[in-house]
């Protein structure tokens, strides 16, 4: 029994490109949240001896 993929190689670029267009959008997302708790921080001043913090 053969799938659906193996019949139809259409299909399964369908699929591979879906895939990178999921990829893509989950990185653009992560940027996008990163970059706002970046701003959200900044010029922010740690009060007091932090220890195992990240320099």
């Amino acid at each position: 029994m053969t799938s659906h993929s193996e019949r139809e190689p259409r299909f399964r670029n369908r699929m591979y490109l879906f895939m990178l267009l999921l990829l893509l959008a989950y990185m653009g997302m992560k940027a996008w949240h990163v970059s706002i708790a970046v701003s959200a921080f900044e010029g922010q001043v740690l009060e007091g001896n932090t220890p195992g913090a990240a320099k």
